[in-house]
């Protein structure tokens, strides 16, 4: 029988990584990867899509609280947790292929500019921050031309490949020992 694990974010998330391990550490073989973008989306799957669980982000050591998780869940007495584990979390810099002047906007999930704040403002001094849904969504923005090119992202090595982006920084979060908590969860029967 195959599961159905919604997440947040997009394929190349950080989440869709989480949920991978999660199916492993239960023991699903087979499973379905439901990407829903956000905490919200991934609470209205298991409500509205018959999604039986949902994998959300919840806190990182560096910055904090997962804000659009603890909304999501809030007044929510008939969601489980099931398991937690922490994911160690590992930002790139990424811009679009071929492009080489001056980065004027760094684009991201606000969970990832606030874990690379201080590498952000030593590597692009002066330049925006546009906060996205979600590190693998700011990387497709990127791609598909939703973002001015003078815009470099922040996500996961593999989200910036998928869209056939070029890596300009490596590890820059501001911990080497930059870690998620991320939640299993199911709907009870509160």
């Amino acid at each position: 029988m195959t599961v159905t694990i919604a997440y947040m974010g997009i394929p190349g998330s950080n989440s869709e990584q989480a949920a991978v391990e999660f199916a492993a550490k239960m023991g699903w073989d087979e499973y379905e990867l439901l990407p829903r973008v956000d905490s919200r989306g991934v609470v209205d799957a298991m409500d509205l899509e018959g999604a039986e669980y949902g994998v959300v982000a919840v806190a990182n050591i560096n910055a904090g609280p997962v804000e659009e998780t603890r909304i999501a869940l809030r007044d929510r007495d008939d969601i489980e947790f099931v398991l937690s584990f922490w994911v160690p979390i590992h930002h790139c810099v990424f811009v679009r292929d071929g492009y080489d002047g001056p980065i004027r906007h760094v684009a991201s999930h606000i969970q990832a500019l606030l874990q690379t704040k201080g590498n952000l403002e030593r590597l692009f001094p002066g330049a925006d921050r546009i906060e996205v849904e979600d590190t693998a969504v700011a990387a497709e923005y990127l791609s598909e031309g939703k973002l001015s090119e003078d815009t470099a992202v922040v996500c996961r090595r593999n989200a910036g490949q998928m869209f056939h982006l070029h890596m300009i920084h490596e590890n820059i979060e501001d911990r080497s020992d930059n870690m998620t908590e991320f939640h299993l969860l199911r709907k009870g029967s509160a």
